[in-house]
């Protein structure tokens, strides 16, 4: 008889700048009862390291920590290192686990992070994304009007973890969407339960709040990027939206930082779509009824793709498109486009 198949282990991605704050961070989480048989990847060696008193032993590339958690230190790729983790958990090596920390590296694109694992044929079956958790430093105002790979980060966090209270406002207009959380006061379980859409869940609390757009604030790299929400009261056939996904992510892949939607497909059915980057999860059809009429509704976060540029896409595939504007079977019927060719999923 078959095994039942276990229930994949979620990883959380930490980023930030070096010293920011991480590793300080996650001292502070394997101490906390709900990280208890945490498995950390470190992948970004700053001037902090795991505190003295949370190693118990050396043995192999595998360091073990207090309350049940071990640590692989990874100077290549982190698949690698997920890869030598599931294998020393399944040779009885190291004991089971809950969940994985991987605390990237200062330029780390978390984008990168999660696809390398939901396109691995073997780790995407063990490993679920569990959420981005971005590190800002005292110097937060500064990084960000000048750093665009933090900016990125922080655009794509589900929570911000800040050292200086005084850059919340700034974070909040770039991402409307994260939890926002000062590193003296941060509870642990602020940082679990944000990873894919779950069936039994609150759509509405998944998707964030309601936002028509906002103007982006004018100081640096942070003011390239555009926070909005649309809604049409549309229903979608699957296979437009399928066709909707690809094209955004063929023309606007490299602006797309985050986008989360639901679009009603049909009088009873409802497709949950989610993406980082350009790439975008397969939709998940939900199998129970809405608790109110729901037609499209789509939040994105983007950098240098304004709402207007956005809508102007979807009102196309819609069959809603203005003058010299494309129409859905103008941009299907691409003369150049690649038969079987997803751009979403790069294959």
């Amino acid at each position: 008889m078959a095994g039942v198949r276990k229930p994949p282990i979620p990883f959380i991605v930490i980023v930030g700048p070096t010293g920011a704050g991480k590793t300080t961070l996650i001292n502070r989480l394997l101490r906390d009862p709900a990280f208890v048989h945490t498995a950390v990847i470190l992948n970004d060696f700053g001037p902090v390291s795991l505190e003295t008193s949370l190693v118990e032993k050396a043995e192999d590339e595998f360091i073990s920590l207090g309350s049940g958690c071990v640590c692989c230190a990874v100077r290549g790729a982190l698949t690698d290192g997920l890869e030598r983790l599931l294998r020393a958990v399944d040779n009885a090596r190291v004991r089971a686990i809950d969940r994985v920390i991987i605390e990237a590296d200062a330029a780390a694109d978390p984008a990168a992070i999660l696809v390398a694992v939901a396109r691995h044929p073997y780790l995407s079956l063990r490993f679920v994304g569990g959420g981005i958790v971005a590190v800002l430093g005292e110097d937060a105002d500064a990084v960000l009007a000048r750093r665009a790979d933090t900016v990125r980060q922080v655009a794509m966090a589900d929570a911000v973890i800040l050292t200086s209270a005084t850059a919340r406002d700034a974070v909040a207009a770039l991402n409307p969407y994260a939890t926002i959380c000062e590193a003296a006061t941060v509870r642990p379980a602020q940082l679990i339960g944000h990873g894919p859409f779950d069936a039994d869940g609150d759509l509405d609390a998944w998707l964030g709040p309601q936002r028509s757009g906002h103007a982006p604030m004018p100081a640096g790299e942070a003011g390239r990027i555009h926070s909005f929400g649309v809604t049409r009261g549309n229903q979608i056939p699957i296979a437009a939206l399928d066709r909707f996904l690809d094209y955004l992510a063929a023309l606007q892949g490299q602006n797309l930082i985050r986008v989360r939607g639901a679009v009603a497909t049909g009088p009873d059915e409802i497709v949950v779509v989610e993406g980082f980057g350009g790439f975008f999860y397969p939709p998940f059809i939900l199998d129970r009824a809405p608790q109110r009429p729901v037609e499209a509704r789509f939040v994105v976060i983007a950098r240098d793709l304004d709402r207007a540029t956005f809508e102007a896409y979807l009102d196309a595939f819609l069959n809603e498109a203005g003058v010299d504007t494309p129409d859905r079977q103008a941009l299907i019927e691409n003369p150049l486009a690649i038969a079987g060719f997803s751009a979403r999923s790069g294959r």
